[in-house]
């Protein structure tokens, strides 16, 4: 089985012409969510575009509004002016720019079927190419407390992050 950089170069390849399509993005979007097993929602891909992030993925969020570079409190904007990835694993404590959180995506929780998911946990990688970064690939887990959300990431799923991320660097351009 190809690793999941080598899965995503795959992709790259193949979504390099057309760059990043509301179609390419949510595929992106999808095979990113199953190689972290995590739910659509749980995966944000960020376009840097005039010193500003703007989500192209998920697409509901896309018409928010952006994230300016030097927005105080956005991890997105951090990641991609530091360059660096990062993990917190304790994200819901955390201070951070909330305005994206509170759109509804839809996913529903199965026990009480009303949306009720914040997210506990985050992990923020920078898309980096020779020209400088080109976005952000943000993914979490959700749940009503951080043990309900799952298992911490790990440094291990970080540098698989960042590894996806650089992959998929020629889509952004």
């Amino acid at each position: 089985m190809a690793t999941p950089v080598a899965a995503f170069a795959q992709i790259a390849n193949e979504c390099e012409k057309e760059g990043l399509t509301p179609s390419n993005s949510e595929r992106i979007g999808q095979e990113i969510a199953k190689t972290f097993n995590l739910q659509p929602d749980e995966v944000g891909i960020l376009k840097l575009e005039k010193q500003s992030l703007i989500f192209v993925y998920p697409a509901k969020l896309h018409m928010v509004g952006t994230i300016p570079l030097n927005t105080a409190g956005s991890v997105a904007a951090r990641t991609a002016t530091s360059k660096r990835a990062e993990v917190i694993n304790a994200f819901a404590q955390a201070k951070h720019v909330s305005v994206f959180e509170s759109v509804d995506l839809g996913q529903k929780d199965a026990m009480s079927e009303k949306t009720v998911h914040t997210i506990q946990k985050l992990m923020s990688a920078p898309v980096i190419a020779q020209e400088g970064t080109l976005g952000v690939i943000e993914i979490c887990r959700k749940g009503t407390s951080a043990p309900a959300a799952g298992p911490d990431f790990s440094p291990v799923d970080l540098q698989r992050l960042a590894g996806i991320a650089t992959a998929l660097a020629k889509c952004f351009k």
